[in-house]
């Protein structure tokens, strides 16, 4: 098939899927479409980079870190922007919010403040302007008149254009959507996404929540949805190319399934359902410390932990990351306790030179988002991380008593998340899908008086919905 053929029937999929959302769905607020625009494309690629594989030219930009893509720049800005106008429309109360979330607030206001000793303050300002633009985003979502069906809309919409696109171009446009290593020897998807784990984040998503979409709507659907086939396209870019396989995204997101369809055996007893999560986050919390240790100290192959690193494929390295932990520590040696400032630490040579001797390419994260956090902010940063996490896990524990359905998405979400980032780094990062996704799990937010959001109705016989009429009602997320 013509490539430019495939995309333009991948196009008119899209386009028929998005009619399918609007008859098959209750109506939500229009906002909602800013907050999928920044999703898609931290999920995929920048808007400069997208204009670069098109031939376009862009202004500025040239190629020095500190400089970044003003496209890219003003993008974020303007989307940032018209996230906190909304929520001005909607009377939202950032007070009591912060309130209601201290450690997230102790976490962000030292972000802020670790840009004071940054080597590159202008540019770390810059990335923490995305991650305040991030939480606006989140808060479009949690106060719109249904949360989760808010949450939801956001992460299917954007796996609408992402999941069929990728497909299009690992097989018609593979300069786009597949990555050869050094060598030329083996190849690996990407999708539209910067890399295989990126793209394997997303589809473990795909899975998760298709899944979990089919099951609810079983008794409606049955076989006549077309979440089914999306859920193919999420497994089969799970999988990945035959040489290589993102397997951190494949173990993950049988984990975040298994402990998805266990708490909905809890359904009608809420009670017994939190020791089981109790006992999940303890497990996680353990695996971490082990790594962490284990990044610092490696174990031996024959040890317990080495047993298990290798059961699940990995090599006692984890795929060379303890080499890069290594060198990132050796790096950081000189800020152990504040760290090199938010967004500043991959900037320049600072620890890009012991891999650029015999590499040609240099590094741009710490492959964990444990590590990353202490690299940039030390270790009060990590201890403040630390703090959110342990507060997040009661809030959302006490959600399942307001919507069971919605408490245990998120809990797996962030269960999940927790888990990513033992090899992968999400954290500290607003230009990434999964802190985004992050942000809408475990901020609590107080109810909003007189917001302007639609209130969800019955859709008609016809496939018609109310879309347009709304009128002021309280809205919020416990």
């Amino acid at each position: 098939m013509p490539p430019n053929l495939a995309l333009l029937i991948g196009a008119i999929f899209i386009f028929f899927a998005f009619r399918y959302d609007r008859r098959h769905f209750v109506p939500v607020s229009r906002a909602l479409w800013w907050p999928t625009i920044w999703y898609t494309v931290v999920a995929s690629r920048f808007i400069g980079i997208w204009l670069s594989i098109w031939g376009i030219p862009i202004p500025g930009g040239g190629g020095d870190a500190t400089d970044g893509s003003p496209v890219d720049r003003w993008f974020f800005a303007a989307l940032t922007v018209i996230g906190f106008w909304i929520l001005s429309r909607r009377r939202f109360d950032w007070a009591a919010t912060l309130r209601l979330n201290p450690w997230l607030t102790a976490f962000l206001a030292y972000m802020a403040l670790s840009i004071l000793w940054s080597h590159y303050p202008f540019v770390s300002f810059k990335r923490y302007i995305k991650v305040i633009g991030s939480i606006a985003m989140a808060m479009v979502v949690l106060t719109d008149g249904c949360p989760m069906e808010a949450f939801a809309t956001v992460l299917r919409r954007c796996l609408y254009v992402h999941l069929p696109m990728s497909i299009i171009c690992v097989k018609y446009f593979r300069d786009i959507g597949v990555a050869y290593d050094w060598f030329g020897t083996s190849s690996s998807w990407q999708g539209i996404s910067t890399s295989k784990n990126v793209l394997g984040q997303v589809a473990m998503l795909g899975v998760l929540y298709f899944f979990w979409e089919i099951r609810r709507h079983w008794h409606e659907s049955k076989w006549r949805n077309l979440h089914i086939l999306y859920l193919f396209m999420a497994i089969y870019l799970l999988k990945g190319s035959d040489t290589e396989i993102s397997l951190t995204s494949v173990s993950v997101c049988v984990f975040a399934l298994v402990v998805f369809l266990w708490m909905q055996t809890f359904r009608f007893r809420t009670a017994a359902l939190r020791p089981f999560v109790l006992t999940v986050f303890s497990a996680v919390v353990a695996l971490i410390a082990l790594v962490l240790v284990h990044s610092v100290v490696m174990f031996s192959p024959d040890s317990l932990f080495g047993k298990i690193i290798t059961l699940f494929g990995r090599d006692i390295t984890l795929t060379d990351r303890t080499y890069i932990w290594h060198d990132c520590y050796a790096a950081a040696s000189g800020d152990p306790l504040f760290g090199v400032g938010f967004g500043a630490f991959w900037i320049g040579r600072l620890v890009n030179i012991p891999w650029n001797a015999n590499m040609t390419w240099v590094l741009g994260e710490a492959h964990s988002g444990y590590v990353e956090t202490y690299l940039q902010m030390g270790l009060v940063g990590a201890f403040l991380l630390a703090g959110v996490l342990f507060a997040a896990l009661p809030k959302l524990l006490d959600s399942l008593d307001v919507d069971f359905d919605f408490g245990c998405f998120r809990i797996t979400l962030f269960l999940t998340i927790m888990l990513i980032n033992i090899t992968e780094s999400t954290y500290v990062r607003g230009d990434h899908h999964l802190w985004l996704v992050l942000m809408m799990v475990i901020w609590k937010v107080p109810q909003v008086q007189e917001a302007m959001a639609p209130r969800p109705v019955e859709i008609n016989k016809n496939g018609d919905d109310a879309i347009g009429q709304t009128e002021k009602v309280p809205s919020g997320s416990g």
